[in-house]
């Protein structure tokens, strides 16, 4: 294991061997997982690995993301084969791998490809970069270090990352890279107003439905400094609505005036996912990893095996003691 961080040029040299090659995302992939995994699966082919696209958990990546082209998976829980390189991105630690664990662990060699600022040291390999705004800027780096001519998919893959890591460029992580990566992407042919559309502007009426029911829950703490709500399984159940279509729902929490941190609660299957958001100078990464989760500082998030009830009582007692 390791947590030496390679250079670009470095990874490279280590990638330039062809091999049988698995890359997989953090369970419940968002923008950044998937287009990171999609732009890097998409290099190595050019440069010939054989590649295995795996979803940690589930079988079918988020709808939302339908339009990247290759849109096509292997669920980690069947996939049987060892490979020569199990690639990680977007993810620090091995527990948010969900099915594809057992990949890692029996994979002979390993590398992760990340942006969070609390990777542990878990793969023998190591590229990572914790001021990038996104995962996918980093693969782009790679691929325009590659000597590969990017294509206009590789570069709406890493697009997608960007612009959802960054919530479309407003979030603290954005900075004068992630504006000049979105640049050389966009002259690589990408048009910014179809991916907008598609990310931000196909919503079902069924997902506009649970947005209300959220906004009618808002709720204040920690003297109006932060903003909570909740969606529940019920919600879930009598809308059909799929969780992938709830991922915008923290920045809704995030903008109202006056408050420096957004809490939404998810009750999921018997447990709760806690996503935070914050303004300002607030640290939401600190506040997730006082519950064993992770993140950045403007944007976090952990799970609470404990009935909704009880984790929004849990979390709140905690949140007076948030300090911006």
């Amino acid at each position: 294991m390791s947590d030496t961080n390679m250079t670009l040029e470095e990874t490279l040299v280590f990638l330039s061997e062809p091999r049988t090659v698995a890359i997989c995302g953090h369970v419940n992939p968002d923008g950044d997982a998937l287009g990171s995994l999609q732009a890097l699966a998409a290099l190595l082919r050019a440069q010939g690995h054989r590649v295995t696209s795996l979803l940690a958990n589930g079988t079918e990546g988020p709808k939302v993301y339908a339009f990247f082209e290759n849109y096509e998976f292997t669920s980690a829980a069947v996939y049987t084969e060892t490979p020569d390189l199990f690639i990680v991105v977007d993810s620090p630690n091995k527990d948010r791998l969900g099915d594809a664990k057992a990949v890692f662990d029996r994979a002979p060699d390993t590398l992760v490809i990340d942006h969070h600022p609390d990777y542990d040291g878990f793969a023998n390999h190591y590229l990572g970069d914790s001021d990038a705004a996104a995962t996918g800027l980093i693969i782009w780096n790679l691929i325009r270090a590659s000597g590969v001519v990017p294509t206009r998919e590789m570069a709406e893959y890493c697009y997608v990352a960007l612009i959802t890591d960054t919530g479309r460029f407003a979030f603290q992580n954005t900075n004068a890279e992630a504006f000049a990566g979105a640049g050389e992407m966009i002259a690589c042919g990408v048009n910014p107003s179809d991916v907008s559309t598609r990310v931000y502007d196909s919503k079902s009426l069924a997902a506009l439905t649970i947005e209300a029911r959220l906004i009618s829950r808002i709720a204040y703490a920690a003297d109006g400094r932060v903003v909570y709500s909740w969606i529940g399984e019920k919600d879930f159940a009598e809308l059909a609505v799929s969780r992938d279509e709830t991922e915008a729902l923290p920045s809704i929490l995030r903008s109202i005036e006056g408050t420096d941190v957004a809490i939404l609660l998810r009750e999921e299957e018997g447990h709760v996912r806690v996503n935070l958001r914050a303004k300002n100078s607030c640290d939401v990464g600190e506040f997730a990893r006082r519950f064993n989760g992770g993140g950045h500082k403007g944007a976090a998030g952990f799970t609470l095996e404990m009935p909704l009830d009880d984790a929004r009582v849990k979390i709140l007692k905690e949140a007076e003691h948030l300090v911006c």
